[in-house]
């Protein structure tokens, strides 16, 4: 008879950026196996509170071997060593700091020095390595808008969503990608969330500046093709938006993201023009008006 297999706790999901992802309570210990990843993933303030937390531990972790040889750290004030002079005592040797009144005085206290001397510059070297790693990544500064329209352009139901530089740094090889979330059932009834690819009218530019509207027109070809926006609603569809590009500066590649639920697809609506007209001073942008819509006629996408 075979042996019983374990059966593995249910794993409880969550939509993030129209693609179902993992969420469990104890996940966070996974990140543990990867150092490297958790230190470059988590905000400034986690990583100094991550890098001073083991700072600590290790002082600690010394402090204790120290303290098992109660006479081998010399200008102590005591007969014996303290656990304060062992702790301190530590954070010299870790810092190459230089020992003034403390000083090892016994063979065990020598080779506990040289091993924490030999981990301090490991310790350092690599803290300084992953701090560079987080000053020199690339990132982007791209603005998706809050909402996408979808009406008639040139005679054909059109969506259109915004994109904006916020550095205003030029973007070379700027290229978007759009596709819809979507949940659908097979023919024989399984349940399976779909990434239907959305072609723009143009999704390259050579030099990405100030702003873009992408616009995806709802033809035959369109995942959107005869789909109304309750159906939308229903199935629980979503924009996925992914841009990628090189930064002129920097001259490394930055990534965007962004989704937007099937409630913000304005059907009926466009963007107002950025471009507007003042006496005497010509044309100018107006970015007040990247998420401002308006009233504009839209067709039966079906």
């Amino acid at each position: 008879m075979a042996p019983a297999q374990r059966r593995a706790p249910p794993v409880r999901l969550q939509k993030h950026g129209g693609i179902f992802t993992a969420v469990n309570p104890s996940d966070w210990i996974r990140h543990w196996r990867h150092p490297n990843h958790l230190m470059l993933a988590v905000p400034w303030p986690g990583f100094f509170g991550l890098i001073a937390a083991g700072y600590l531990l290790l002082n600690l972790l010394f402090a204790v071997i120290f303290w098992v040889d109660p006479h081998g750290i010399a200008g102590v004030a005591g007969e014996t060593t303290s656990f304060l002079e062992a702790f301190f005592f530590s954070v010299q040797t870790l810092g190459s700091i230089g020992y003034g009144a403390f000083h090892p005085s016994s063979l065990f206290t020598h080779l506990v020095v040289t091993v924490e001397s030999l981990l301090g510059l490991i310790v350092i070297a690599l803290t300084t390595g992953m701090a560079f790693s987080r000053f020199s990544r690339s990132t982007a500064r791209i603005l998706f808008s809050e909402v996408v329209t979808v009406h008639d352009y040139d005679g054909e139901p059109t969506l259109m969503f915004r994109l904006a530089n916020e550095r205003r740094k030029t973007i070379l090889e700027a290229r978007v990608q759009a596709f819809l979330a979507i949940d659908e059932r097979t023919s024989e009834g399984h349940r399976m969330r779909r990434l239907h690819p959305m072609l723009l009218n143009r999704d390259r530019s050579p030099l990405f500046l100030l702003t873009w509207t992408l616009m995806h027109p709802i033809n035959e070809h369109s995942p959107l093709h005869g789909r109304t926006s309750e159906e939308l609603l229903a199935s629980q569809a979503e924009l996925v938006m992914a841009f990628s590009g090189i930064d002129e500066t920097l001259e490394r590649p930055i990534y965007a993201h962004h989704n937007v639920p099937a409630s913000q697809m304005l059907f009926g609506q466009g963007f107002v023009d950025m471009m507007q007209e003042e006496e005497g001073q010509g044309q100018c942008f107006d970015f007040a008006n990247f998420n401002r819509t308006q009233p504009c006629p839209c067709s039966d996408p079906a």
